[in-house]
């Protein structure tokens, strides 16, 4: 034991000075020395007596797995590729063996070591810049061949699926996946098995929590599209269309049972209504700068249930109320077209989503001054008066 003590004092103080840059020291040295530290920690908890284990070795335990977790994360931040890759195996391998489960033996509960939020981040933005980067055309050379390329990429998804366990231990906070999760489409042929498999474990564990970061996922994805096209969005583009596919795959993505999933959904578009609908100063008759963002909720409006839609605590009765605080709106201008496209969603018909666009946000006590709601004979009746054979639609095409 003695010797291993040793061990254990010299491969950390090697760890140590790569990180001080006190000495030069190869690569390859440091990483294997980052995986025996590991090795050698998770031999430690190994011997320990479960049932009367020593609270000085416990102590001496807790203190090496601290200050190697800090010194991968340092490694992660400075390092070289292949030892920044090792660190980060390292830290997402120690913090799952000293995670909260331990307190399943409560002599074991001073041994559970839990990274603030800084370090999540910079777990989460490894995954991106290692996993996701777009990849300079040197990367691979013309030369390379298959299996070149196939190992590297068995490299980047040993990287992804290390995060992944990490949400599914509930060792990350889930919101800081989001940006991973927005990765589902682009990335499908190479990473979509573990990134569904990443979404799937935190809806287990949360529903609501799911979908609320695969809604802020589409969030960052519309922020960034916008901010590419100088505050504009062309819904007609493929990279608007891709996003709008995204969103209706996490819809698909939370289960057949709606029952299951139907506060994880209607939080997700009470969210997203207000999000649509979020200014940054008071409403001057213009439309707020995310609401095209309304065509992705409507994307999404299949899952929610009829109830849920237009009950009397429903969604559209939501987005009215909150359509008050912009006062008049002029709902034949192009610009509000996502929102006409939303609420015709969640209406369902011709006859209704007439009567919705018609009465937009006025109160229902002063709707009987402006008459009864048409019908769907007083739609046809209409369009016979006037000559027309279509209507057209909150999303801006024509239907018959």
């Amino acid at each position: 034991l003695t010797d291993l003590a040793d061990v254990e004092r010299e491969i950390s103080s090697i760890i140590t000075k790569a990180n001080q840059m006190q000495v030069q020291i190869n690569d390859n040295i440091t990483a294997t020395a980052v995986m025996l530290m590991q090795a050698i920690l998770s031999w430690a908890l190994y011997r320990t007596n479960p049932s009367e284990p020593s609270k000085s070795e416990l102590k001496k335990l807790r203190k090496s797995v601290v200050q190697l977790v800090q010194q991968c994360d340092e490694l992660i931040q400075f390092g070289q590729p292949a030892v920044q890759k090792e660190a980060f195996i390292t830290v997402c391998d120690m913090l799952i063996i000293f995670a909260p489960q331990l307190k399943q033996n409560p002599n074991y509960a001073s041994l559970i070591v839990v990274p603030d939020r800084s370090v999540q981040i910079r777990l989460r933005d490894y995954v991106m810049t290692t996993v996701f980067a777009d990849e300079e055309p040197s990367q691979f050379q013309e030369d390379d061949d298959d299996e070149v390329k196939t190992e590297i990429l068995i490299e980047k998804r040993r990287v992804l699926a290390s995060f992944g366990k990490l949400i599914a231990f509930s060792i990350i906070e889930m919101r800081l996946a989001a940006p991973i999760f927005a990765q589902y489409v682009k990335s499908f042929q190479d990473y979509g098995d573990i990134v569904k498999a990443m979404m799937s474990k935190a809806r287990e564990l949360n529903r609501t929590k799911c979908m609320r970061t695969q809604l802020l996922s589409l969030e960052q994805l519309f922020e960034e599209l916008r901010d590419q096209n100088e505050g504009r969005i062309d819904r007609s583009s493929e990279e608007w269309t891709k996003i709008k596919d995204l969103a209706h795959r996490f819809a698909l993505m939370a289960g057949v049972d709606n029952y299951k999933s139907r506060q994880a959904v209607v939080t997700f578009h009470r969210e997203g209504i207000i999000y649509c609908l979020l200014r940054n100063g008071p409403p001057d008759g213009s439309p707020p700068s995310n609401l095209v963002f309304f065509d992705i909720l409507a994307e999404t409006t299949f899952k929610l249930m009829d109830i849920d839609k237009k009950g009397p605590k429903g969604l559209l009765a939501f987005l009215e109320e909150q359509l008050m605080k912009e006062g008049e709106i002029p709902e034949d201008e192009i610009e509000w077209g996502p929102l006409r496209t939303y609420r015709t969603a969640l209406v369902g018909n011709t006859a209704e989503a007439y009567n919705s666009m018609y009465y937009g946000s006025i109160p229902s006590n002063k709707r009987k001054m402006m008459g009864s709601p048409m019908t769907l004979v007083d739609v046809k009746r209409a369009r016979e008066d006037y000559g027309i054979d279509t209507w057209q639609s909150g999303s801006g095409n024509y239907v018959q």
